[in-house]
């Protein structure tokens, strides 16, 4: 998606400055009285321009801007905490809304690097915003930090080294590309094979420690990656970052997994994915609720969240809220039977181990007095389950191009999914502000993509989600509210334009 360019500009400046003492000398040859030190200053200076062309001839950039017009028809439970439905109080009153028109734009800067053979760096900025607004939740996740439309700062998304060991051997570390991976560059109007794992997997902005290895003299098209994740557990009561290393009492989320990719002999242009990854011990994240005392009618200050006093923070996190494990495939195949049709199938299964053991809060012993005082209560779980720990997720498409040169090759798509109740998703939002890969029921959607040339097309699409579960890793106290994932049915109708263009 993102093609790369040298800087040629800045390269023919370079180059323009390191010839022009050439010519000058021609035409103005050195007077007698010139001293040898100034003749070596000259020379030097020659060579310092060479030196500069040489290091920005290995610096490549590219580039890509879109700009997104969405609308939206909401049928499910409202976003407000304190309007809980009178069925479930777990979830919100349910409501239908239709919003006719949210413009976005999103500009993104990338670059790579190398600066000796067996090294590069890879980096990504991007600004995400909505027309004329500058606002944003007031808790974004690390892995969602450019995912969501908040104001005109630009931030990295992707920042990661390669560093190329052997022919056959190459570690990575940083914010690695696991965003947009395979099969996302079918609405990219792309067919670019993707080093990373598949989207139905993960789609965010995570750190990652990495080892390649490329088995291509053994079977062609083959790579085995292995993979580490950690995230640090702060003190939160160090806000001013005074001791950065101190720690909160909870030990680090880990995360140890790998993936295979190889070709299918006598298949085209295809790889098989398989991946498996393990989280012995899923650790809390340091998670705000609605405060059950708080009134927003009595509330005078008028601010947000949470200036207002109306969130509630975490008193106590265990050290871990159980482990779980996931095995995953997919395959693709492009332009299959050579009629120009692209197919992918992709799935997951997981198992969960929660150990019942919640993250607690300082909640109202009685809200309706307030007299009463505040009693810890573990209000957030771990996913459970009625289905033995299992976890499922189906995802399947296809992409069609249409031989059509008058119209650039017109491309048709349509994509299906579908999750188990307590689905675990390493998924962000997309550009369309929904999280279609981490639906606990079914998404449906179509696009069309009309190429304008090699740097510009135009996307529409319709999207369906049919929630039946509230999502996320946590859920409310089964105890007292039935499940960590309640009965939400959550049916939302996105109709979206794209107008994207590269360089």
């Amino acid at each position: 998606m993102h093609q790369q360019v040298i800087v040629g500009v800045m390269g023919v400046v370079a180059l323009g400055f390191a010839a022009s003492p050439a010519r000058a000398e021609v035409a103005n040859p050195p007077a007698a009285g010139d001293s040898t030190e100034s003749r070596l200053v000259e020379t030097e200076e020659r060579l310092d321009q060479v030196e500069k062309k040489t290091v920005l001839d290995r610096i490549n950039l590219g580039g890509e801007y879109r700009t997104i017009l969405n609308g939206y028809v909401y049928d499910g439970p409202t976003a407000d905490p304190y309007d809980p439905s009178p069925d479930n109080p777990a979830v919100g009153r349910r409501i239908e809304e239709k919003v006719g028109e949210v413009w976005s734009h999103r500009l993104r800067v990338s670059m790579n690097a190398e600066p000796v053979t067996a090294v590069r760096v890879t980096a990504r900025l991007t600004l995400y915003k909505h027309f004329g607004d500058g606002d944003a939740p007031p808790f974004i996740q690390d892995s969602a930090s450019t995912r969501v439309p908040r104001d005109s700062t630009a931030r990295f998304d992707q920042a990661w080294i390669d560093w190329f060991i052997t022919e056959w051997l190459a570690f990575s570390a940083g914010r690695i590309a696991y965003v947009e991976g395979n099969p996302a560059e079918l609405k990219e109007s792309s067919a670019v094979r993707r080093a990373t794992w598949g989207v139905h997997m993960v789609d965010g902005e995570y750190e990652t420690a990495n080892l390649t290895f490329t088995l291509d003299k053994l079977l062609p098209g083959t790579y085995a990656r292995l993979f580490y994740a950690s995230w640090f557990n702060d003190n939160d009561q160090d806000v001013f970052g005074g001791l950065p290393f101190l720690t909160s009492g909870t030990d680090n989320l880990r995360i140890f997994g790998g993936n295979l990719d190889f070709k299918i002999p006598g298949l085209g242009k295809n790889f098989l994915q398989v991946g498996y990854y393990r989280v012995p011990r899923f650790r809390p994240f340091f998670v705000p609720i609605p405060d059950p005392g708080y009134s927003p009618e009595s509330d005078y200050t008028r601010a947000p969240a949470p200036l207002n006093g109306s969130l509630l923070f975490p008193s106590k996190m265990p050290d871990s809220m159980g482990g779980y494990e996931n095995l995953s495939g997919l395959f693709e195949v492009y332009d299959a039977g050579g009629i120009g049709l692209d197919l992918f199938v992709a799935g997951a299964y997981g198992i969960l181990h929660p150990n019942g053991k919640g993250i607690e809060y300082m909640v109202p012993a009685d809200p309706s007095n307030p007299a009463a005082g505040r009693q810890a209560f573990p209000f957030l779980f771990l996913a459970s389950t009625g289905d033995d720990g299992k976890t499922t997720l189906l995802y399947a498409g296809f992409r069609f191009t249409f031989p059509i040169e008058a119209l650039n090759n017109p491309r048709l798509g349509f994509e299906y999914n579908h999750g188990s109740r307590y689905l675990i998703s390493f998924n962000t939002p997309s550009d369309q502000l929904l999280n279609k890969l981490a639906t606990r029921g079914s998404a449906y959607e179509t696009y069309l993509i009309l190429p304008m040339s090699d740097h510009l097309f135009v996307r529409a699409g319709h999207l369906f989600i049919d929630a039946d579960y509230s999502g996320g890793f946590f859920g409310p106290n089964p105890a007292v509210f039935g499940s960590t994932a309640p009965r939400a049915r959550q049916r939302v109708q996105n109709i979206n334009v794209t107008l994207n263009a590269t360089l």
